[in-house]
């Protein structure tokens, strides 16, 4: 606890400095705010909160499980761009153009010309091609499932020094955003030379990537500074100079660091921000859209056999969802951020609200009403009862029932969202247990599937078939450390991967829309998750030093900072104050 402390002040220490060195000339004050413009012959320093961790460690490979997210994006960038606050609208990247060829199983990629490496070397088709073959030879990156016996790739060809061309296995509608989304190139000269990319430490201080940023002015496990790409082929467009990102663990620590105001850019959410962030100042500011949706994941491969007994119970997993208190949550974990909109029991994101099911809803809406005597009555009905008069029910044979609730450290709106669903649980005599863990521990869970209950979302996708084949579909993801995904639920359904493989070959959207509707209403009639509510887009910045910010009247994109690409977009939209 000590040495997390004295590092913790290292980085508010550092932060007030640097406040400190402005207002004594470095940059000049705001006539409207008295805030600290940037001087125009001083970098233009961008300071960002992206994640939380216990202290920076040198490795900026984006192939690396967990990899830091300035890696992705802000070093290495992708093909395209997909904006999940924008109808998923396409914005080519390193690509000019991504052609869908008629037999839906051929990508032609345009790659972008002009375009050079950190280090000098041009980028063109070998890159690109060797960035989709690379984990043909190294299957511990091939996290995606493109190669193998079970791989989506057929090939992947350079076609001329500007054309790459993949051909899928299969025919699918929604191949393109399967394919590119998220997936960051890599420059061949650099990792053909590398045998095992997964663990392979990239401990330098010239990253050589295409993107904004690639010289590491400074590093140390509280603080780092990532400088501008010398040969960045948006050099022209990109504004700041200077990505500083400071060390924090926790909401509490993001927080602290927030007060300095010496922070532009943050995505973390933050309880009665009014009061704890926004204090009159009129440069600081948030936008906590929507996201995608929290759910009470119930892991149906839980080696604790008593418990599955009662997971596989759909009338026992209805009174759970009857004795969460929702508003509740809105109210005191979100401070009442959020809608009260209940999502669906897939979690579908408030941008593929369209396929919902009316009929699945409707049948959602029976069990979403808190009402703690409606759940007693039908843990009643039901048969569980309590046998030993411990005041919590067992099974109908009279096996115990007991179980944690587990959310992530530090996420403080999710730790006390699970508290308060432990609380409405065991009201009704369900011996459940919030529990937070640290990430990393939950993640090693996941993969060995010892879990039996988490508090967490779905993630965001970018198409209607990604969006299923990640969370339900996929069953070779079961008992994996994947992040939001199917293994949260390890829930196997043949009949369900069936239908979301026939997705792929809808030929029309009302095909797709009548597949959704039968994977919507199945979920629903079986309680498969427990629909919490919309998770909130956890956006926070400062005008003081920036302006360009996107903003709920003008959605340029979606501003989080975190897993997104399109976190490019903002960065490219941001101007200093002069």
């Amino acid at each position: 606890m000590k040495k997390y402390v004295s590092k913790f002040l290292v980085v508010l220490l550092t932060l007030s400095m640097l406040t400190g060195l402005a207002a004594c000339g470095s940059v000049q004050p705001s006539n409207e705010t008295g805030g600290n413009a940037q001087n125009s012959d001083e970098p233009a320093v961008l300071t960002v909160l992206m994640e939380n961790n216990d202290g920076w460690i040198k490795n900026f490979s984006p192939l690396v499980s967990g990899c830091y997210q300035v890696t992705t994006g802000f070093m290495f960038e992708p093909l395209v761009i997909f904006d999940s606050y924008n109808n998923n609208k396409e914005t080519m990247w390193l690509a000019e153009d991504i052609i869908s060829e008629p037999d839906n199983k051929t990508l032609t990629i345009k790659v972008r010309q002009g375009v050079k490496w950190s280090d000098g070397e041009d980028f063109n088709a070998d890159d690109v091609a060797f960035t989709f073959l690379y984990s043909k030879d190294h299957s511990a990156i091939d996290r995606g499932g493109d190669w193998g016996e079970n791989g989506k790739f057929e090939s992947v060809s350079k076609i001329d020094e500007y054309t790459v061309q993949i051909v899928m296995k299969e025919a699918n509608r929604f191949h393109r955003n399967s394919v590119f989304n998220q997936r960051w190139m890599l420059p061949e000269h650099v990792w053909s030379q590398i045998d095992n990319p997964e663990s392979y430490i990239y401990e330098t201080d010239k990253v050589v990537c295409t993107g904004p940023f690639s010289e590491v002015l400074n590093f140390s496990p509280e603080m780092m500074e990532i400088g501008r790409n010398p040969n960045y082929w948006k050099a022209d467009d990109l504004q700041v100079d200077v990505l500083r990102i400071p060390q924090f663990n926790g909401n509490d620590g993001a927080m602290a660091l927030l007060a300095t105001g010496a922070v532009d850019w943050a995505h973390v959410f933050i309880p009665d921000i009014e009061k704890n962030y926004i204090q009159g100042d009129p440069n600081r500011h948030y936008w906590y859209g929507p996201a995608d949706a929290v759910r009470l994941a119930i892991n149906y491969m839980t080696p604790n056999t008593d418990n599955l007994k009662a997971f596989n119970n759909v009338d026992f997993k209805r009174a759970m969802s009857m004795a969460i208190d929702r508003q509740g949550i809105i109210d005191s974990a979100v401070y009442g951020y959020l809608s009260p909109e209940c999502p669906s029991n897939t979690g579908l994101s408030s941008a593929l609200s369209g396929y919902e099911s009316d009929k699945a809803q409707a049948e959602m809406a029976k069990y979403t009403q808190y009402d703690l005597e409606g759940a007693k009555s039908l843990l009643e009905q039901a048969g569980f009862k309590d046998v030993d008069g411990d005041g919590f029910v067992e099974n109908l044979d009279g096996s115990k029932i007991v179980f944690n609730i587990v959310s992530p450290a530090g996420w403080t709106d999710w730790n006390d969202g699970a508290s308060i669903c432990a609380q409405g649980l065991q009201e009704i005599g369900i011996n459940a247990t919030a529990k937070a863990m640290d990430i990393g521990l939950i993640t090693e869970a996941w993969d060995n599937g010892s879990l039996d209950v988490s508090y967490s979302a779905y993630g965001l996708s970018s198409d209607i078939w990604r969006f299923y084949y990640d969370t339900i579909g996929d069953q070779s993801r079961i008992k994996t450390p994947t992040w939001w995904s199917i293994c949260q639920t390890n829930y196997a359904n043949d009949e369900i991967t069936d239908l979301v493989n026939q997705m792929s070959l809808a030929d029309s959207e009302e095909a797709v829309k009548a597949i959704t509707d039968k994977i919507e209403e199945h979920f629903a009639e079986n309680m498969i998750n427990i629909p919490i509510l919309f998770n909130g887009n956890w956006f926070v910045y400062n005008t003081q030093r920036f302006t360009g910010w996107a903003t709920e009247d003008n959605v340029i994109c979606n501003p989080a900072n975190c897993i997104h690409d399109s976190k490019l977009l903002q960065l490219m939209a941001l101007e200093p104050v002069k």
